[in-house]
């Protein structure tokens, strides 16, 4: 796929995606970078920066699954807790976030939210898909609470 500069339009579309999907705070500090796309179909399929593709638009739902460098953008601009779920250090995620291991939440979370997943020292632990409301996470005991799509491996944090 070819990898182009979007045009007004496209920066429109992205802009009020994100709008949607996080709040403006979100969509400005990613409007103001500089954002490349590339598309299939006619659409917007995939969002670059720097040439690392940071953000895919799901075709089902209209909705972006994130990168770890796009997680990294909502936290640096997005208040405590807002976007995150924050989880224990001691374990080795995998696949899920169970219950037992959410320290914190944003409250306002809904089911089919991206979410960034951190630990509680604030370190990126990965990125997923919530499966329970934010204010239930803490609650589900050993039920599953985030699908986990990307986790950062040990040699990427340092």
């Amino acid at each position: 796929m070819k990898i182009i500069e979007p045009n007004e339009e496209q920066i429109k579309t992205i802009r009020s995606i994100l709008s949607y999907q996080f709040d403006e705070k979100i969509a400005d500090a990613f409007i103001k970078l500089p954002l490349k796309i590339s598309m299939r179909l006619g659409k917007i399929r995939y969002v670059y920066l720097n040439d690392n593709r940071i953000m895919t638009l799901r075709p089902t739902d209209f909705g972006f699954t994130l990168s770890i460098e796009a997680a990294k953008i909502i936290l640096e601009n997005s208040d405590y807790p807002k976007y995150r779920v924050v989880v224990k250090d001691d374990v080795k995620y995998m696949g899920d976030v169970i219950g037992i291991d959410v320290i914190d939440s944003d409250q306002s979370i809904k089911p089919g939210d991206e979410v960034v997943i951190i630990s509680n020292k604030g370190e990126i632990i990965g990125i997923g898909k919530a499966k329970v409301p934010g204010f239930m996470m803490k609650s589900m005991g050993k039920g599953e609470v985030v699908r986990l799509r990307k986790v950062l491996k040990d040699e990427e944090k340092g």
